[in-house]
Parts: structure tokens; sequence; C-alpha cells
């Protein structure tokens, strides 16, 4: 069965474009597209394509996978003026993901040389224009693309569509099954020690092995015990140290961020850390992610040793004692007459109704101003709870979240809860910091989207724009797997590897919060 949707950094950390992040992005939206030269004289009768009808014949080709909010889009081009013809087309592609919204200029005008052409519309299209690339490449770089080389493009699309209906998806790595089976079976049956050979095993591993060949480190197998381990962690109760780590390549295992009030957080570790060691045992190539984990946790009560590398620092000791991890999703208290605080650690399973339960409180103090939210640490969670509770704030129908899918666009809609609150009538300040992951990230992003009255105060958040769910299988393994890219609600800004950036930004007093000195909260209250 497949289980809710998950935008979460776990203690297993689980990015897919709805159109792929190709590396002609940067030069789509800047003067560095098509610095070649042409020197050759051009064709007085053929007609040049210039950017803005490069641009156009993208838009116009994926136009039914496009959203009217694609309109909320604000462009950051500085040569291109709101309202216009070009304005639009670029929002498009924007909301495609096809190009950046960065601060720059387009030149529109300009044109498009025959190689940059073929190049782009190989990676966007996914075709195979080779037969139709009759010049060499040293040629195509000589001169400009024109409309010919368009209804080259249109000819060779229209191909690949009737092929597709006429013989459907084609599976072109039969031969590379049939080894991976005739492996399986030649080991199976001729290893040496094929008599004490582990199936089971070999069979997780070569699992494994086909999750890591995505390329995608957010997509994971696990096997039964594993799995065990990564429910856990959701259910919000484990003993260990309590945080949330991620393997980012073989052997490099980082702490995303310590959960709130947990050991290791009490023990100084941070986001960003690096263990190298547990104990005697130096974390290695070989050592998958839950091996190391497994060397972590341990009986409440007990300690770990653990070697830790931090930024260009050498590897220093940090001694954890660990404990019962309960995650309590949130926390709420008034610190003064006007201010309410509330902590949310993770977007779990009830998370929502605690929430309301914290806003009705603020609802009936009439002398309550400013609200401030502190996600801090939150490594994300389920996106139905986080859709809900921007549904207590943002007017119904309006878009809290939308998610793209390879195949489609979904727009998640505020219900517009009555049990909400205008955040409108209150100063509103969020605490982020580089743990601010996925779900959290969108409460963020669309929060601001639609309040003009909120202020952001920390650090760059993590940048986790993907979106995950989970396969169970009746062995007691998992599957989680990327199957979209999400974006805010109203605007939709893609935050994936980028984060979201504070408006005050203030880096927490490491030495002052061992002492109980919050910085961070300490500017949240002053403001007014």
């Amino acid at each position: 069965m497949i289980k809710k949707v998950l935008i979460f950094i776990s203690l297993c950390v689980y990015s897919f474009g709805y159109f792929p992040s190709y590396a002609l992005e940067d030069n789509l939206a800047s003067n560095t597209f098509d610095t070649t030269e042409i020197t050759i004289s051009q064709n007085k009768e053929t007609e040049n394509l210039t950017r803005q009808d490069f641009f156009e014949y993208i838009a116009q080709s994926f136009d039914k996978n496009i959203l009217p909010s694609y309109k909320y889009i604000k462009l950051h081009f500085l040569d291109v003026k709101e309202n216009s013809s070009l304005y639009d087309t670029l929002q498009k592609l924007v909301y495609l993901d096809i190009i950046p919204n960065k601060e720059g200029k387009i030149y529109a005008d300009k044109n498009i040389s025959a190689y940059s052409f073929y190049e782009y519309a190989k990676k966007i299209f996914h075709i195979n224009i080779s037969n139709f690339e009759e010049d060499t490449t040293n040629d195509l770089k000589k001169r400009y693309a024109n409309k010919i080389d368009l209804e080259k493009l249109q000819e060779i699309i229209d191909n690949k569509i009737k092929k597709e209906e006429t013989f459907g998806d084609l599976d072109t790595n039969t031969k590379e099954k049939e080894i991976f089976l005739d492996v399986y079976n030649t080991l199976k049956e001729n290893h040496f020690d094929k008599e004490t050979l582990d199936e089971k095993e070999m069979i997780y591993q070569a699992i494994e092995g086909l999750t890591k060949g995505t390329g995608d480190k957010f997509t994971n197998f696990f096997p039964p015990m594993e799995n065990q381990s990564f429910q856990d962690s959701l259910s919000g109760k484990y003993q260990g140290i309590g945080a949330y780590v991620d393997m980012e390549s073989p052997g490099i295992l980082k702490i995303i961020s310590p959960i709130p009030g947990s050991p290791a957080e009490k023990a100084g570790l941070k986001g960003g850390d690096i263990i190298a060691k547990v104990g005697e045992k130096e974390v290695t190539e070989k050592n998958s992610l839950y091996e190391v984990i497994s060397w972590i946790k341990g009986p409440a009560g007990t300690k770990v040793m653990l070697g830790v590398k931090r930024e260009e620092q050498e590897i220093f000791n940090v001694e954890v004692e660990r404990s019962e991890i309960i995650i309590k999703e949130v926390e709420a208290k008034k610190y003064n007459d006007t201010t309410y605080y509330i902590q949310i650690k993770q977007f779990g399973d009830n998370v929502f109704e605690e929430f309301k339960m914290i806003l009705n409180e603020i609802k009936e103090d009439k002398k309550i101003t400013k609200i401030i939210f502190d996600l801090r640490n939150n490594p994300g969670g389920y996106l139905d709870e986080v859709n809900d509770m921007l549904s207590l704030f943002i007017q119904k129908g309006d878009a809290v979240s939308v998610v793209k899918y390879t195949t489609l666009s979904l727009m998640n809609k505020s219900k517009g809860y009555e049990e909400g609150l205008d955040l409108s009538k209150y100063k509103i300040i969020i605490l982020q910091n580089s743990g601010t992951a996925s779900a959290s990230e969108i409460m963020v992003g669309t929060l601001k989207d639609y309040f003009e009255n909120i202020s952001i105060i920390g650090e760059t958040s993590y940048g986790k724009g993907s979106v995950q769910t989970i396969k169970a299988y009746s062995d007691g393994s998992s599957l989680k797997f990327t199957v979209a890219k999400w974006f805010t609600g109203r605007t939709q800004i893609g935050i994936d590897g980028v984060g979201i950036k504070p408006d005050i930004e203030l880096k927490l007093d490491e030495e002052k919060y061992k002492k109980g000195i919050d910085n961070q909260l300490e500017k949240a209250l002053e403001i007014k």
C-alpha cells in the first residue's frame, strides 16, 4: 500500500523536478547564453530565431501542463516589462522550472546559435534529434538557429508522439534485466560458498543498489529491521541521541538538525556536523546509513562517543548520553502580556489538532498582538498536516501549496477552517535555521506569500523541495521514493537546493545558548 505523502527529513533522510534542473538554466536567464561569436554571414531569406521566439515555442508546447496560478509568479528579470507577452511567457517557463527566476537580464531580442538551439531542445523535450543535425557541431556553432530548424524540431516531436501512440513505451532495458537475473541465478547456483549465501540479503542489497542508481539521495529502500527504525522516527518515540541525519554520499554521515531539547542538542551538536566515528568504529564508504544509525542508537542512560568534524576544524570528540526520545510536536507558551510563542518540532500525524487548540487560546486572549512561530530544526513531515494548518490562516479556495508530479500539477487549496486565525491582525515572527526543512519550508514560504506583516529571523533554511511517498511490503520492508516537487502556494516559489533567506540574518550564539540564552528568540521578542 502507498502511505501518506511525506516531505520530511528523518533519522533517515528521504530532487525531482517537473522538468529537470538543467545546466542550461543559468545560460537561459543571463547574457552568457550564446556567447559564441557568429562570424559567418546569414542567409537573408531565412529568418533567424531570437530568444523570445524560442521561449514562446517552449511555453506553447507545454501549455496544457500549466495551471492559471502561474500568473502569481513575480519575475525578477531586469529587462522585461510587466504585463507584456514576454513577461507572460517567462512566468510559464519559471512555473515549469525550465528557467530560474533570478535577478538578471534576458536579452530577449538576441539571436540563439543553432548549436544551443539543438542542445537545449534535446534536454527540454527529451528527444534525440541527431538525425536532423545535418551540420557538424562546429558548423552549428557558427550560425544562428532559424525557422527551418524550428520546423525540423517540430517534425521530430510529431514523429515521437506518433511512435508512442503506435508502439507505446518500449522496454529498452530488457537485455540489462536479463543480465541482472542471470547474475543472481549464477551466484546462487555456482558460487563457491553457495551453501552459505544469504539469498534474502543478496536481494535486499540489490534493491538498495537500484535506489542508489536513481542518483536521488531521498529515494531509499529499507529492509525490515531498518524500516522499523524509520517508522520509529516517524512515530516520534525511540531511544538514542535525538538527531536527524543523512548520508549524502558514501561514508559521509551528516547531522541535518538535532531535535530541540534532545541529548544531541544539549551536547552541542548542530546541523552540518559530520559524524566521522562512533565509539571505536570509523564511518567509511562501506557502511550504510542505517548501520551507522544502529551504532549510535542504544538504551537510555548509556553513553556514546562521537567523532565530529565541523566545517574546517579537526575531528573532535563529543560524548552524548542516550535517552528516550519523545517528540512533542507542538509546544507553546505566553512570553509576556502581548506575545505568544509556538514551537513546531515536526509535522506528524496529530500536529494539526494540537496546533488548532493553541490558536483557540490565542483568539480568546485579546491582549496578544504578536505571535512567534519557531520552526528551527523542524525537518518536515506530512504534507496533509501542513496544508490543514495553513488552511487555518489562508482564505478558502486559495492555494496553500503546489505539488508538481511527472504528468500533472496538483494545487492544494485552503479549506478555510472556521477555527482559524486572522494573522493580519498580529505581528508575526518566524524563527528558522539550516535545519528548517521541507514541510516547514512550505509553511514559511506560503505564509510569507500571503502576509506582509511577517518577519523571518535566523539563517537560510535547508532547501528541500521534493516530495516522497512510502510503499510498504509484506515482509516488513518499505520503499521511500521521490514522486514530485513542491512550490509555495501563491507565488509558486521553488526552494530545492536554495532554501528561504531570512529577513534578519542572525546566527545562534552557541555559547550563550548553552547558558540558557537564545539570542534569536530574544531578537524576536524585541521586535514591536
